[in-house]
């Protein structure tokens, strides 16, 4: 794997189908959930990561197009279950659905590119640069899934019934605390081990690609 891709080549595209391999195998078997205390860590963002670090922020944004893809596939699955409590119907569903698996999961693989090279160019040694990029996909796939999720259910037909007009602006003057309640201590211990895994691993590829 290169830094720097200027056009797609074969060596480009085979690293790009096993990354994007690794994604479907960790869904299907369950592996993309590491079980700590009391619960489980997500690392689906860490392929996604590995490919916008090593590869660049294209793979970046495709491989996350792939995380998102499975995640509305899951969605699909479970009869979008969420957007239809929410009030939602028809296509409005599946148009919401795919706005908010794939659109944050796209930005993620693509800004994780992006601060990983902003990070490299003071990091010249690249001691931290690549646990910066580990630590930025789980953080940003959290960041960005829970905007599009909160402007979504901020418009939700059955929310405003049910809250009303009173409840719905303390539900809107406190957002931030009711996102910090909805991802919890989960968020954070999935930053953690992703920005671990994700570091560790492009460390690894260095070496090795270096001999």
């Amino acid at each position: 794997m290169e830094h720097k891709q200027n056009k797609p080549n074969l060596k480009y595209l085979i690293q790009l189908a096993l990354l994007t391999t690794i994604l479907l195998v960790m869904n299907i078997t369950g592996l993309a959930m590491i079980p700590l205390p009391g619960q489980y860590a997500s690392i689906m963002t860490v392929p996604v990561a590995v490919g916008a670090i090593m590869m660049g922020p294209l793979a970046g944004a495709i491989l996350g197009g792939v995380m998102g893809c499975i995640s509305f596939y899951t969605a699909v699955t479970t009869g979008f279950s969420t957007l239809f409590l929410a009030g939602y119907t028809g296509g409005t569903v599946v148009a919401l659905s795919l706005l908010n698996t794939i659109v944050p999961r796209v930005l993620m693989g693509l800004c994780t590119g992006l601060i990983y090279r902003l990070a490299r160019r003071l990091d010249k040694r690249d001691i931290l640069s690549y646990y910066i990029g580990g630590i930025a996909a789980p953080l940003l796939n959290t960041l960005f899934y829970m905007t599009v999720l909160v402007l979504i259910f901020l418009n939700a037909p059955t929310l405003q019934n049910l809250l009303g007009e009173e409840l719905m602006a303390a539900f809107r003057d406190n957002i931030l605390l009711f996102v910090a309640a909805y991802v919890g201590i989960q968020a954070v211990l999935e930053a953690v081990v992703g920005c671990l895994i994700s570091g560790s691993v492009c460390k690894a590829l260095r070496v090795v690609l270096k001999r």
